[in-house]
C-alpha cells in the first residue's frame, strides 16, 4: 500500500514539476527589477500605499459598524 502511494506521489510531483517550471522560469527572469525609480517616485508610491491602507481601514470599520449596530 505504501509503495503505491510513493509512486503515485512521485508522479504528480513530476506531473506538477513539469507544469510549473515555466513559472519558476518567469519569476527568475523578473526577480530583480530592471527599471531605476527616482526618489519621487519612491515617495509617490509610498503615499498611495499609505493611502491604500487607510480606505481598506475605512471599508473594515463601515463594515464593523453595520455589523454591530443590527
Amino acid at each position: 500500500m505504501m509503495r503505491s502511494r510513493d509512486g503515485i506521489l512521485t508522479i504528480l510531483g513530476g506531473f506538477f514539476s513539469r507544469r510549473f517550471s515555466k513559472f519558476r522560469e518567469i519569476n527568475r527572469k523578473y526577480a530583480t527589477p530592471h527599471v531605476t525609480m527616482t526618489r519621487g517616485v519612491k515617495v509617490a508610491l509610498f503615499l498611495l500605499r499609505i493611502y491604500l491602507l487607510l480606505l481598506v481601514g475605512l471599508l473594515i470599520v463601515k463594515f464593523v459598524t453595520l455589523v454591530v449596530a443590527r
